[in-house]
């Protein structure tokens, strides 16, 4: 293997440009292919970011024995077999949020990843701020005593506009979900990263405001962490005018509270807060109210990481069993829903589940 880990990158769409900006920044790495299957996509995509090969069929590109890893930056139903043929190819392989559309696509997708030899990450780009791991590390040190409660809260909009910018969007087969699964996503990641797994939960979704979408614009769970410590979520992208996403975290010393990219509130014994608050406000573009992401630093971090995890023959920092954790909290939220009742982890994976759509 060269010194630079050789990329290719497929798909052009939202997350396109933060992978592809991202590896840029990266001494370490190099673009050397692109693909999307629109050819004005990708002969323009390959000319903005300096990237000398461009196709139109994945599998042609990966094909190559001059590509050492892939990012896989397409809508969810793609994930599994892009990244199993990538697996396949004797690729590495980084797959954008969500890993795929249910837990059984996820297993797949990991055991190829396995059998092949090649490491697979999953973009959770959120764990790699300076904020997220200042928490972190105060959790593991028992900073706040025994947790005592957890709020997630991701209160978004999305327009009719977004919803019919896709054909994939807002449909069970095309994301796998809805405000869950693609807003909110990111910070139940977060609060599963810095809290830890959960034991059992009870969730509710339905859809409201979106009459041309199948999938949840509202949705909640209560449910209780295997260290004891109960949690709530609130998600949605039907609340207007949308909000920033936040995570409290509350223990027998204090609370430590997070919005966005930007710790709020650091109240805990022992603690001077002002040492822990964000002082310089992050412009990652909006999330409330569209999707507008556009910071590449933390896909930068967590990008590095994935090529040190290559280089070293490790495991990167969220591998496909980290993706699969979100993807199947979420799921139990839906299969909660639709039986009525409390479900406890791990969850029998059905497809079945996560269907209904009345209001």
């Amino acid at each position: 293997m060269s010194e630079k880990i050789r990329f290719g990158i497929i798909g052009g769409g939202m997350a396109g440009p933060l992978n592809a900006g991202a590896l840029r920044d990266i001494p370490e790495a190099e673009v050397v292919a692109f693909c999307d299957v629109k050819e004005d996509v990708a002969e323009s995509f390959a000319r903005e970011y300096n990237i000398p090969s461009y196709y139109t069929n994945y599998k042609d590109m990966i094909a190559r024995d001059d590509i050492d890893a892939v990012c896989v930056v397409t809508p969810p139903f793609l994930h599994e077999q892009m990244v199993v043929d990538c697996a396949k190819a004797g690729k590495h392989v980084m797959c954008e949020k969500p890993i795929a559309v249910d837990c059984n696509a996820a297993d797949r997708m990991i055991a190829a990843c396995k059998e092949a030899g090649v490491k697979f990450g999953v973009i959770f780009m959120y764990r790699f701020m300076d904020q997220a791991q200042m928490i972190k590390k105060a959790l593991d040190e028992g900073r706040l005593g025994k947790l005592l409660s957890v709020d997630c809260s991701g209160k978004c909009f999305r327009s009719d506009e977004y919803y019919a910018s896709g054909a994939w969007r807002g449909t069970w087969k095309g994301e796998g979900g809805g405000s869950l699964i693609s807003q909110t996503v990111h910070f139940i990641d977060l609060m599963l990263y810095l809290v830890g797994d959960v034991e059992r939960l009870t969730g509710n979704y339905m859809t409201t405001l979106h009459p041309d979408i199948e999938v949840d614009d509202v949705a909640n769970a209560v449910f209780k962490f295997k260290n004891g410590a109960l949690g709530s979520l609130i998600s949605s992208t039907a609340v207007r005018p949308g909000y920033p996403r936040h995570i409290e975290i509350h223990g027998e010393k204090g609370t430590i509270k997070i919005v966005e990219e930007e710790i709020v509130e650091w109240k805990v014994e022992g603690m001077n807060e002002d040492d822990y608050l964000t002082k310089v406000k992050a412009d990652s573009g909006d999330t409330a109210t569209g999707a507008g992401y556009v910071a590449t630093e933390n896909h930068r971090r967590q990008l590095t990481d994935f090529i040190h995890a290559i280089k070293e023959n490790r495991e990167p920092m969220v591998d496909g069993a980290e993706g699969k954790r979100t993807l199947e909290f979420i799921r139990a939220i839906y299969q909660s829903g639709d039986l009525g009742r409390e479900v406890t982890f791990p969850i029998a994976e059905d497809e079945k589940y996560g269907k209904k759509t009345e209001w």
